[in-house]
């Protein structure tokens, strides 16, 4: 699957990310792909509670990926290292749906973006 690139992707136009956002992210993309298609986009495993979710193949993931912390505005992200030299191969309509999904949730506060994942009618689907 695209795991890897997407949260690379991610990465690399955020200019950094904190992990709740990445996963908030992947999950809010595997439930558009849910939606239009019948199945999520992902392999990522989402261990759901009423009031968040975590995945333990995600921190793996972020393990192996080029990936330094730095402090942010509030708190540390994760970067892509500046020497790293990563190729990320994502199909065109993946990528349209990343950008479409980082512009409709940009302003959204920590609280309402993890809300828009456990709001979603698909969240137990996930």
């Amino acid at each position: 699957m695209y795991e890897k690139d997407i949260v690379l992707y991610l990465l690399r136009v955020c200019e950094g990310l904190h992990p709740f956002h990445i996963s908030r992210l992947v999950a809010l993309l595997d439930i558009k792909y849910l939606r239009d298609t019948g199945r999520k986009l992902t392999d990522i495993d989402y261990q759901k509670t009423p009031y968040g979710f975590y995945s333990e193949k995600l921190p793996k993931i972020l393990e192996e990926l080029p990936v330094e912390k730095v402090q942010g505005e509030r708190y540390k992200v994760l970067r892509i290292k500046d020497d790293a030299t990563v190729e990320i191969h994502l199909p065109e309509d993946v990528i349209k749906n990343i950008e479409n999904l980082l512009n409709e949730v940009c302003d959204l506060s920590d609280e309402e973006l993890n809300l828009r994942v456990l709001k979603s009618s698909y969240y137990e689907r996930l």
